[in-house]
């Protein structure tokens, strides 16, 4: 007998909602049911874009039977509680990056989908493309050598129309901080998901050009990874006209480097051909927001709906969101911390 389709509502109706109902129609095996917002226009919109019911009432929402799942597209510093709540309803939860903006929501959040027994999931979807894919199993089978360097750059911009546009935006409560753990984020997961722990960071954070703003628009860190690489994090918002996203590594037998969603540079001393064909990107963020196809998040949905199906945790789970955030809040408080003067 064919199963019935997971059914999965999505609270917060802000601009990233619909890549994620896209994202959704497009998975076999899952429906949007349902779609929730404090303000009334954006549901509405949104559940009448995708022909679904829409709530303003998170209980009526939550109460909902059709609903085996949420996902949750909110402000960065709501994810915990609300996904805490839909967790004590029974629902599976699946949340935008990042997972919180503190440790111990992260962990509260972790802890109360265990005690439910549901699964937690985390949208870092570019751990599911191919390129980064690619990457990553080379660096596995030890093709790229023992490592010695690994930097991540996300040199990208945004218009103070992109803060002005969102009350929450570059803040410490609701968005965490700035550049860092908005839009790099998913850069910087790449970099701690390919080399491993992170054993030694120093970081200096700045605003340069969005000075109405409560984080940081433009962050530089240098780390030691623990199996003893070196590397380097740019990030900001304030790098007109903004960049593709980068990502280089080195080995003892070569380097590789992440242009965007593709492996541009692929320069091994045994003189073999880049492994992954080129693609066109799924995401370019360097200076509009809304410039990112479903894709990504079509495959985050995908696994997230096998995961419920199958009795398993989702490949990016709660405690793989929590090591990225970890990584970013390490390199505020040695922002915070950097008093030495030269």
């Amino acid at each position: 007998m064919k199963k019935e389709p997971v059914g999965i509502g999505i609270l917060g109706c802000g601009n990233v909602a619909a890549i994620h109902a896209e994202a959704i129609r497009h998975v076999p095996g899952l429906r949007l049911a349902a779609v929730c917002s404090r303000s009334s226009a954006s549901a509405r919109s949104l559940g009448e874009r995708f022909d679904v019911a829409w709530h303003t009432d998170f209980e009526q929402f939550l109460a909902d039977p059709s609903l085996q799942a949420v996902s949750i597209c909110t402000p960065s510093g709501t994810h915990s509680e609300l996904g805490c709540a839909a967790a004590r309803h029974g629902k599976h939860v699946l949340v935008e990056k990042p997972i919180d903006v503190s440790l111990a929501a992260a962990d509260s959040l972790i802890r109360a989908c265990e005690h439910a027994g549901v699964c937690l999931g985390v949208s870092l979807q570019s751990r599911f493309l191919d390129a980064p894919r690619t990457l990553k199993g080379a660096i596995d089978a030890g093709r790229l050598g023992t490592p010695v360097a690994a930097s991540a750059y996300i040199k990208w911009y945004r218009s103070p129309d992109y803060y002005r546009s969102a009350s929450w935006r570059g803040t410490l409560a609701l968005d965490g901080g700035g550049a860092l753990i908005n839009q790099a984020i998913h850069t910087v997961d790449l970099l701690r998901w390919m080399m491993g722990p992170v054993e030694n960071l120093s970081a200096l954070s700045a605003r340069r050009f969005h000075s109405q703003i409560e984080g940081e628009d433009a962050l530089v860190a240098a780390l030691r990874f623990r199996n003893g690489a070196l590397g380097v994090i740019e990030a900001g918002t304030s790098m007109f006209p903004g960049f593709k996203r980068r990502l280089e590594i080195t080995g003892t037998e070569g380097t590789a480097i992440l242009d965007g969603d593709n492996i541009t540079t692929w320069a091994l001393r045994d003189g073999s051909g880049n492994p992954a064909p080129p693609s066109r990107d799924v995401a370019d963020g360097s200076s509009n927001p809304m410039a990112i196809d479903f894709e990504g998040h079509r495959r985050v949905t995908e696994d997230f709906a096998a995961a419920i199906r199958e009795g398993r945790n989702p490949l990016v789970d709660g405690y793989q969101g929590r090591q990225s955030l970890e990584l970013v809040l390490t390199a505020y408080e040695s922002a915070r911390r950097a008093v030495a003067r030269i």
